[in-house]
């Protein structure tokens, strides 16, 4: 604005010296002057306005983003959850297929006259050694503190299972629980050698792609994203098609 009264009084100036202005082209000039700067102001009006506009959206948008990264994290959290419910279900599933099978198989008949044989010499086997029933018990009650939160207690007792029945099929899931203990109490160094076990140890386990995606996690948590890239991507690459991939995937695009 100052511009153009500057240069509205340069111009008066000019013609008032050399006497070839009338009053009325004065008066015209004064108008001239005074609608452009109106028009000036209403543009920069315009502008600030259209400005506070787009600030108001860009935060807006940032707070969707932020919403939708809360959502996800909750969502991987109940996924987790889920997944240790349906893990007790599976086994039990599998524990009562068994039994079926084994009281199928010792109720077979056999038709036509029994004859009296001697049974022929079988060389020795090295007889499996014999696994305690009581491991289930104390595999449930150990997941039962992970359920309850008290992770600090958990990672003991799932701990003293590994260490107690190696041999058992719920050893993998042990380790698992372990880990993700770790991750709630927020020790991810641990969290991801528990992870790492679980891998290299038993690295047909179905808990291996979900012990990878929480190594991930760790690493980050750590600031090692170079590693927890690596990781996502080694998911995606062994488990294509699976829940863990896709959630690898949404990670790796965030």
């Amino acid at each position: 604005m100052k511009i153009f009264v500057t240069f509205s009084a340069a111009v008066l100036l000019v013609f008032g010296l050399f006497g070839c202005v009338t009053a009325d082209e004065t008066m015209q000039l004064q108008r001239n002057i005074a609608a452009t700067d109106t028009e000036f102001n209403r543009y920069r009006a315009e502008t600030e306005r259209r400005l506070t506009e787009l600030t108001k959206e860009d935060e807006s948008i940032r707070r969707q983003i932020v919403g939708l990264s809360s959502s996800v994290d909750e969502k991987d959290d109940k996924i987790k959850m889920i997944f240790g419910k349906l893990d007790e279900i599976e086994y039990q599933m599998k524990m009562y297929l068994n039994e079926l099978k084994n009281e199928a198989g010792g109720g077979k008949k056999v038709n036509g006259p029994v004859m009296a044989t001697t049974p022929p010499a079988v060389a020795q086997q090295p007889v499996a050694p014999k696994i305690d029933k009581n491991y289930e018990k104390s595999y449930k009650e150990a997941f039962a503190t992970f359920q309850k939160k008290a992770y600090d207690e958990s990672i003991t007792r799932f701990t003293t299972f590994i260490e107690t029945y190696p041999g058992t099929p719920l050893v993998p899931n042990a380790l698992y629980w372990v880990g993700e203990s770790y991750m709630n109490v927020k020790n991810y160094e641990n969290a991801i050698l528990a992870f790492q076990e679980l891998v290299d140890k038993h690295p047909k386990s179905d808990k291996v792609p979900r012990a990878l995606l929480s190594q991930a996690e760790a690493f980050g948590a750590v600031n090692d994203k170079k590693s927890s890239i690596t990781v996502l991507k080694k998911i995606i690459e062994l488990f294509p098609k699976t829940e863990e991939a896709a959630i690898a995937e949404r990670r790796l695009r965030n």
